[in-house]
């Protein structure tokens, strides 16, 4: 049984912030420049900042033409997956490709530690949307949070997000993404601090996110909505909370096989809940091959505050 139809495309997924939002993954699962405690990947185990091609482009851009001409859709082409997309050498080829080849808008979605490179950064100027995360607004909590590799410092980090966001002003969108984690970035200073960094970079909107999936270190845990809604009101405009506690109903759809579970769960741990919601998956389908799966050992499963996640 293939567990991929294509070894670096997956999705689309239906994205809340994105539409339906087809992902390109261009580094292997769990290589990046940090080991966020929060990360629902899990531990990084090979903690890089040195960027290189760890695919050929060519390749990925060959898939990519392969899913165009089969008559496949979607809104926007996303760089995300199970890595950090800025460590790719060919990031700028990569994307000039995706526009000749699916005319459709490109995001990228970084921890935006690499910015400090003048190369990485005239790469990311040619996306459409950009996601960069800022979690810590000083050294300290960098490192407790997001355990940088060596030699990354915070200062290198934030001057690099300043210099992308300045150089991207009227090109496209940055959206901001900020990781609350309790106990560490969740009091009054830490967002206050934050919130001021935020509007230093001029960004287009700042989205707060917490471990509503199983982290990296296990002792990280979510932090309900209604405080993230109060920490939200301390950014100017107010921050969105993008976290997702599953407060809308499930939308049951369409038929799915073991392989499609297989090809989602291969790129990103979810719940039942998010296979139905963001693939539309039919409950009961997914269900019942969610449980053929574990029992055949081809997925395993996680449980964070109740739920079951589920990863290849």
């Amino acid at each position: 049984m293939s567990v991929a139809k294509y070894k670096h495309i997956f999705g689309p997924v239906a994205s809340r912030r994105l539409g339906r939002s087809l992902g390109i993954d261009l580094i292997p699962f769990k290589t990046c420049t940090l080991d966020c405690v929060y990360c629902e990947c899990g531990r990084t185990t090979n903690l890089t900042k040195e960027r290189r091609d760890f695919f050929d482009p060519k390749e990925v851009l060959a898939e990519l033409k392969d899913w165009k001409e089969k008559g496949n859709e979607a809104d926007i082409v996303t760089l995300a997956g199970s890595g950090e997309p800025l460590l790719a050498l060919s990031l700028e080829e990569i994307i000039r490709g995706i526009k000749e080849i699916t005319g459709l808008p490109c995001c990228l979605i970084t921890n935006a530690t690499l910015f400090s490179d003048q190369a990485a950064r005239k790469a990311a100027l040619l996306a459409d949307v950009v996601m960069p995360s800022l979690d810590a607004a000083d050294e300290a909590t960098f490192k407790k949070i997001n355990r940088p590799v060596a030699g990354l410092s915070f200062a290198e980090y934030l001057e690099g997000l300043q210099l992308f966001c300045e150089e991207y002003r009227g090109k496209g969108r940055v959206d901001l993404e900020i990781f609350l984690v309790p106990g560490i970035n969740d009091n009054e200073d830490q967002i206050q601090a934050l919130s001021l960094l935020s509007r230093s970079l001029h960004v287009n909107a700042v989205q707060l996110n917490t471990a509503v999936r199983p982290p990296a270190d296990k002792d990280v845990r979510p932090i309900p909505r209604e405080e993230m809604e109060k920490w939200a009101r301390y950014f100017i405009p107010k921050a969105e909370v993008i976290a997702s506690y599953h407060s809308a109903p499930l939308k049951e759809a369409k038929a799915v096989s073991e392989e499609e579970i297989l090809e989602t769960l291969s790129h990103r741990t979810m719940s039942l809940e998010d296979l139905v919601e963001a693939k539309g998956y039919k409950l009961e389908d997914t269900e019942a091959i969610l449980k053929r799966l574990l029992e055949k050992g081809l997925i395993y499963s996680r449980t964070q505050d109740g739920k079951d996640f589920f990863y290849v």
